[in-house]
């Protein structure tokens, strides 16, 4: 009996480990869109831990619309999520793909379509999650029915496992009545003017964050893997272009009156994620890295570990 006892101690205590390891993985989040996926290669995706696929919209009457995302592009993202061995994540509007948002949740049976045909989606296509991205509620009755579709949302999905995520404007309002049905925020902490993504930006988009009540825990700090003209926001160029044309030294995030995170600024961003304790980070968006030693990805894997 005391054998016994033991073995199931010893059961229990490393059930209870590896619990707690789950619980604290430091996350490697990044978006994929529709645009890049035919051209991506499974060593752009190795080290991350969640892949998530962008995007599909809701229509005003609840409907998914998904035709960004046709059976061969995603069983293309099904077969990078596969070798990278993490699961998918489905994004769910975005910039200029949220103007169903407001009528399909203000409207209950809308909402209530909106989110079985989400489900449905998700198991056909084996996704462990959703991140909402609409870009913007404007006023405070979409606010809540915003809310109202998380806590839907998590309802039918709580059960199965999946998470439930939203991507957010720090510099926007996070009702308290969110929090209960959002398991992560992306915080969008990049766009900004005349240097869009500053390491001191971050501190403070996170500082905001601190005093709206998000748990740290449940945040995922942004990392662009892009940059924006200083003089003009609407030219960007990936870092990719941007190495290449460019050759900036790793220290360097300015070159040719381009803004963006070089290898060095990347590390101190993951660095200060820790620091607060952070869920980990997410990247917009990996097709824009480069590849080889230069790649920023494989710099946020390597100071995950440091």
């Amino acid at each position: 009996m005391k054998f016994l006892s033991l073995i199931w101690g010893c059961a229990f205590a490393t059930n209870v480990f590896a619990t707690d390891q789950a619980e604290k993985t430091f996350r490697i989040a990044g978006y994929l869109p529709e645009y890049r996926v035919d051209t991506i290669g499974p060593d752009q995706v190795l080290g991350l831990t969640d892949l998530i696929v962008f995007s599909v919209q809701p229509t005003p009457n609840g409907s998914l619309a998904n035709n960004a995302w046709p059976q061969k592009r995603m069983a293309k993202a099904r077969e990078l999520s596969t070798k990278a061995k993490v699961p998918l994540l489905l994004a769910v509007g975005g910039w200029g793909r949220s103007t169903g948002f407001a009528a399909m949740t203000a409207n209950d049976r809308s909402r209530q379509r909106f989110v079985k045909e989400l489900s449905s989606f998700c198991q056909t296509n084996q996704f462990k999650g959703v991140v909402y991205d609409w870009e913007f509620p404007r006023n405070a009755k979409e606010d809540e029915d915003c809310g109202a579709l998380f806590r839907d949302t998590k309802r039918l999905f709580g059960p199965k496992g999946w998470s439930v995520e939203c991507a957010i404007n720090p510099a926007r309002p996070l009702p308290q009545s969110w929090l209960v049905h959002l398991d992560a925020i992306h915080v969008m902490s990049y766009d900004n003017v005349p240097r869009h993504a500053t390491y001191a930006q971050s501190a403070m988009d996170l500082d905001a964050m601190a005093k709206l009540k998000a748990p740290a825990n449940k945040l995922l700090l942004g990392l662009p893997f892009y940059g924006r003209q200083m003089t003009n926001r609407n030219n960007a160029l990936t870092y990719a272009d941007i190495k290449q044309r460019f050759r900036p030294a790793n220290h360097q995030d300015e070159a040719s009156g381009f803004f963006f995170n070089g290898p060095a600024t990347i590390t101190k961003k993951v660095k200060l994620a820790k620091e607060r304790k952070l869920g980990g980070v997410m990247i917009w968006e990996v097709g824009q890295d480069t590849t080889g030693k230069d790649s920023l990805l494989k710099k946020v894997v390597s100071a995950t570990r440091d």
